[in-house]
């Protein structure tokens, strides 16, 4: 199969090991990875999507309400983005009595999270994902029904 730019591409899938190094053309592997990939970021490109991701590594939304005050958004727009997030398979959710809970569907997601806010953020932000990353045991947010 050839490229843009008549390069041999090559379909292959992705290993821990190809993720760790550089990657050449051909490494985004089969049709499927591409766009589970490619769903995953544009997922988290919207900023509010973002914002709630970065809550939830955080632990700092205890229910959808919290993240509504934080966010200064009506429940309706965070139900929203959140069904997105879902849809992308980066957030889960768990029903306990009256509450859904959200949490990150991963440490994958987690740590494309942490690395991209770790290399591209302002310093303080950077102390932020610091002080996470030794606080971090599993969790997530709470929505009443």
């Amino acid at each position: 199969m050839e490229g843009a730019w008549g390069q041999q591409m090559v379909s292959r899938p992705l290993s821990i090991e190809s993720m760790d190094r550089e990657l050449k053309p051909g490494d985004a592997g089969p049709a499927e990875t591409t766009n589970s990939v490619l769903e995953v970021f544009q997922a988290l490109s919207h900023p509010v999507r973002l914002e709630i991701c970065q809550l939830l590594i955080a632990k700092k939304i205890p229910r959808v309400w919290g993240a509504c005050e934080i966010l200064d958004l009506k429940q309706y727009a965070v139900s929203q983005q959140l069904a997105v997030l879902r849809k992308a398979e980066i957030v889960e959710t768990q029903r306990d009595a009256r509450h859904v809970i959200y949490f990150l569907s991963n440490d994958k997601v987690r740590r494309i999270l942490r690395v991209s806010i770790a290399n591209l953020a302002r310093p303080a932000e950077q102390a932020d994902v610091a002080e996470i990353d030794r606080k971090q045991q599993a969790g997530g947010f709470a929505r009443v029904r």
